[in-house]
C-alpha cells in the first residue's frame, strides 16, 4: 500500500510539472497561439495571442511579457511588445533566440467587454476618477488614479500564460534584405504600407516587417512596423536594418492643391533657358508651383490653373524649338487661348479684363530671365505678316482644353 501512495505521488508530481510548464494556453478567449510550444520554435519567432475580445491598450505594458533564457546561459531576453489590429498580443525579441531552452512568461491583460470602450464612466468610482482627473489630463485613461478604477466592469482579465520551449537549431544568418519598393511618392500627411523580407543561408524566407529597424533622414518621414507616414513636404531615404543587413528606399513628399501633386522648389531654376522639369509634365516646376500657390484666379480657381498650366505648356515649347516647330508651338496657344472663350462663354464671366490679366501675369512668370524673353520674342517676330483666325464660339467645347473643365466647379 505505501507503494501504491509513493507512486500516486510521483504521477501527482510529474502531472504538476507538467502543468508548470504549460499553463494558460487553454482559457476563454484565449483563440490562437504561436509559435507550437510542443515543438522545437525557431531562433526567429515572434510569439503571438489572439484574443477574441479587444484588449485594453493601457494593461499591455512593457514588463507584460518575460522572456528568460535557462541554458546554456541564463539571461533574460529584451524586444518589443505591441497590439495589433485590436485583438492580438505581438512579442518580438530584439535579437534571434540562441540555441537553448527558454521560458516564456505573459501576465495578465485586460480585454474589453463587448459593446464597451476603454473608458465607459458606469459606476461611482468610475465617474469619480474622472472628476478628478479630467482637469489635469486630456485622456483621463493616462491618470494613475484612472488605472485603478475607470476599467470596473468593463473589463475581464485574462489569466496569465507560462510555457516552457527549446531553441534547437542554430541562429540562421540572413544574406540579404528586400522592401517591396525602392521609391516612393506620396502626399502631405498619408500613410502606405511596406514589407520587408529577409532571407536566411537556409535558404528560408521571412516576412519581418514588424521586427526590422526603420531611420529616416528626414523628419518629413517616419515609418513604424511597416507603415510608413509622411508630415510634410520634403525627400527621405528610409533605412530599413535587420539582421545585420540594411536597405534604403526613397521617399518624396509632395504638398497637393486641388488634387495636383506639385513637384518640390528647384533649388535653381533660373540656371537654364528651359529650367527645371522633374516630374516631366513639359511646365516648369517653378512656374508650375506659381499657378497653384501664388497665382491670383479670378472666378473659378480650378478651371483657371488648368487653363494656366495647358498655357505654360505652350509658352515652354516656344523655349524648346520655337524656329522648327513654329506652327505646332501656335496651335498650342490658340488651343490653350480657345480654353479660356469656351470657359468664359460657358460660365458666363464679366467683360472684366480677367483673361488678359491672367495672360500678363503668366507670361511675365514664364519668361522671366532675359535669355527666356529674348527667346520668346524671336519666336513672336517669326509669326509677324501672317493672318490668323479665331475659332468661332458655336464650335468650342471642353475638347479644347487638356483637361474636362466642364465638371470642375
Amino acid at each position: 500500500m505505501r507503494s501504491f501512495h509513493l507512486l500516486m505521488l510521483f504521477v501527482l508530481g510529474m502531472a504538476t510539472g507538467i502543468q508548470a510548464q504549460t499553463r494558460g494556453v487553454h482559457q476563454t478567449h484565449l483563440v490562437t497561439y504561436s509559435p507550437d510550444t510542443d515543438s522545437a520554435v525557431p531562433a526567429t519567432s515572434d510569439f503571438r495571442f489572439t484574443f477574441d475580445l479587444e484588449i485594453e491598450p493601457q494593461s499591455v505594458k512593457e514588463h507584460t511579457v518575460m522572456l528568460k533564457q535557462g541554458t546554456p546561459k541564463r539571461k533574460k531576453i529584451k524586444g518589443d511588445i505591441y497590439v495589433k489590429e485590436g485583438k492580438t498580443i505581438v512579442f518580438s525579441p530584439s535579437e534571434p533566440l540562441q540555441k537553448g531552452n527558454y521560458t516564456f512568461h505573459l501576465k495578465p491583460v485586460k480585454l474589453l467587454k463587448e459593446g464597451t470602450t476603454a473608458f465607459d464612466p458606469q459606476t461611482w468610482q468610475q465617474k469619480t476618477a474622472a472628476w478628478l482627473c479630467s482637469p489635469l489630463y486630456d485622456d483621463v485613461t493616462e491618470c494613475s488614479l484612472c488605472s485603478y478604477l475607470c476599467n470596473i466592469g468593463n473589463t475581464v482579465k485574462t489569466k496569465p500564460i507560462r510555457f516552457d520551449f527549446e531553441v534547437k537549431e542554430d541562429v540562421p544568418k540572413v544574406i540579404s534584405l528586400e522592401t517591396n519598393t525602392t521609391f516612393i511618392e506620396l502626399s502631405e500627411h498619408n500613410q502606405t504600407a511596406i514589407k520587408v523580407m529577409a532571407t536566411y543561408d537556409n535558404n528560408i524566407t521571412e516576412d519581418v516587417t514588424d521586427k526590422a529597424a526603420y531611420s529616416s533622414s528626414d523628419s518629413s518621414v517616419d515609418v513604424d512596423k511597416g507603415i510608413l507616414s509622411t508630415h510634410a513636404e520634403g525627400s527621405a531615404t528610409v533605412t530599413v536594418s535587420y539582421g545585420g543587413k540594411s536597405t534604403a528606399l526613397q521617399v518624396e513628399v509632395y504638398k497637393m492643391i486641388d488634387g495636383h501633386l506639385l513637384p518640390h522648389a528647384p533649388q535653381n531654376p533660373d540656371a537654364t533657358l528651359l529650367g527645371v522639369d522633374a516630374n516631366n509634365n513639359d511646365v516648369r516646376d517653378d512656374v508650375e508651383r506659381w499657378i497653384f500657390k501664388e497665382m491670383p484666379t479670378y472666378h473659378h480657381p480650378e478651371i483657371e490653373r488648368v487653363i494656366a498650366m495647358q498655357k505654360a505648356k505652350a509658352y515652354q515649347m516656344t523655349l524648346k524649338d520655337p524656329i522648327n516647330q513654329g506652327d505646332r508651338v501656335l496651335k498650342a496657344e490658340d488651343r490653350a487661348s480657345d480654353c479660356w472663350s469656351y470657359y468664359a462663354d460657358s460660365r458666363s464671366l464679366p467683360f472684366d479684363g480677367a483673361i488678359a490679366k491672367f495672360g500678363n501675369r503668366l507670361r511675365d512668370k514664364q519668361f522671366n530671365t532675359p535669355e527666356r524673353l529674348r527667346t520668346y520674342l524671336e519666336y513672336d517676330q517669326l509669326l509677324g505678316g501672317r493672318v490668323f483666325t479665331a475659332t468661332p464660339l458655336r464650335l468650342l467645347n471642353t475638347n479644347y482644353c487638356d483637361q474636362n473643365i466642364d465638371i470642375l466647379p
